[in-house]
């Protein structure tokens, strides 16, 4: 991956990066492709979101990959000329990045709300060698009740009112992580006198000057969720307009691209370009999600001094990872007074946890212990998922040496020597429903 360049365009400095595309020892295809972004969302912080980072992971599997923020959005320069037609601005951005990054006619792969990618092949045709669309929609006409509800939503969205998370994402609604990414996301991709100000100049002007997809003349795939709040319909409209598109439907129910199917999104754009439908290898796995805490920390630190302290935590990090390894797993990060841990199974987890705790009352030290069983999501050396938002709100919900865990344990720990005594059912800040917490303890001999 590059750092951050810039693509100068009479006067305006459009922001992009490449991602580079797969070596031609494994594979590589030499395939070229531009990113055109949804509404306002920086690509700087795409990869900051699971979804996002797989996509970009699944893209670049294919071949080079340059994302870029169109003026006024991001990283980018502010829009100065509000009279002429934004889309047009926006495809001549896509078109400085394709030649600032040296791409010779790559495949336009646009999730965008607006129709940048279908304006740039309408507008340059030479620059221009194919079009994968992602849940588009036609320009607004003045005749169509759903135009004036979507376009209604995105001025609600701009305005801050409206759920358009519950709305437009409703399974990642569930996600604290994705809804504090998307609000931040949104703040770093324009202001919102300028994000309202964009839509209403875009959608006067597509209505002034729509886009006539009977001059699109490059291979097009259109990628259509069915089951999603944008009716099956209107994008049927964009693929019978562009002559020889192919129309596929996906699974999934949110918009855009940020489903938990994504992997199918990528797959069929590989089929597309390379005729193979692959992905990268999985970035999910199922295991045991750990936390720990000190209990009472901020008495201790007051009790002890910072170095003293110090000195504390290091003791407990050594015991988790003691504990951990030797259970298989490891210790994923430190959070301040505890440790996020993965293990391969809950026995393993439960292991790992008696053995922490053993270990740090010989110090006269208390912890708390929470253990979830979930699917969670590799970023680097991190996890994300809301597996592991749930294990640290099981652990906040444990007593002083208490070690806390989910149903999912005791499901999968049967015939261990543990003890699982209910503790009733709990909300957790931020999930959804009611959870069933049990209270693990070692088994004694009689």
């Amino acid at each position: 991956m590059t750092q951050v360049q810039y693509a100068a365009h009479d006067g305006v400095h459009v922001a992009f990066r490449v991602l580079d595309g797969p070596p031609p020892a494994s594979g590589g295809s030499g395939l070229e492709l531009v990113m055109v972004s949804g509404f306002n969302f920086p690509f700087d912080l795409l990869h900051e979101d699971r979804i996002g980072a797989r996509l970009l992971e699944g893209l670049s599997s294919i071949g080079r990959v340059a994302v870029f923020d169109r003026r006024g959005v991001g990283l980018s320069d502010p829009i100065v000329d509000w009279e002429r037609p934004l889309i047009d601005q926006w495809s001549d951005d896509l078109a400085s990045v394709v030649d600032a990054a040296g791409f010779t006619r790559p495949t336009i792969f646009a999730w965008d709300v607006f129709g940048v990618a279908r304006r740039f092949a309408t507008r340059f045709p030479d620059a221009c060698g194919g079009l994968v669309l992602v849940t588009p929609a036609p320009s607004p006409t003045a005749d169509d009740a759903w135009f004036e509800e979507f376009w209604h939503d995105m001025r609600e969205t701009t305005a801050g009112d409206g759920d358009i998370v519950q709305h437009s994402f409703p399974t990642r609604s569930r996600e604290p992580e994705f809804c504090a990414w998307l609000d931040r996301a949104g703040r770093a991709g324009a202001s919102p006198s300028s994000a309202a100000r964009m839509v209403e100049a875009t959608y006067d002007q597509l209505r002034a000057v729509p886009i006539d997809h009977h001059l699109i003349r490059v291979p097009t795939l259109v990628l259509a969720r069915s089951r999603s709040t944008r009716p099956a319909a209107i994008v049927q409209r964009v693929a019978d307009a562009i002559d020889g598109a192919v129309l596929v439907d996906l699974p999934g129910i949110d918009d855009l691209v940020f489903d938990d199917d994504i992997d199918a999104l990528i797959a069929e754009v590989g089929k597309f370009l390379t005729g193979e439908a692959r992905v990268p290898p999985p970035s999910r796995s199922l295991c045991a999600v750990l936390f720990t805490d000190l209990v009472s920390s901020t008495e201790r630190v007051a009790a002890l001094g910072d170095e003293r302290w110090k000195r504390v935590l290091d003791r407990h990090d050594e015991a988790a990872r003691i504990a951990v390894g030797r259970s298989a797993g490891r210790v994923v990060k430190t959070t301040g007074d505890g440790v996020l841990a993965v293990l391969p199974t809950g026995s393993a987890a439960l292991h790992a946890a008696f053995a922490i705790r053993r270990s740090l009352e010989a110090d006269d030290l208390e912890v708390r212990i929470g253990i979830h069983v979930a699917e969670v999501e590799s970023r680097g050396d991190d996890v994300a998922g809301l597996g592991v938002h749930i294990a640290a709100r099981i652990m906040s919900a444990g007593r002083a040496g208490e070690i806390l865990v989910s149903a999912t344990i005791p499901a999968v720990a049967v015939g261990g020597a543990t003890h699982f005594e209910p503790r009733g059912e709990h909300t957790l800040k931020g999930v959804p429903g009611t959870w069933a917490l049990f209270a693990a303890a070692e088994a004694t001999s009689d």
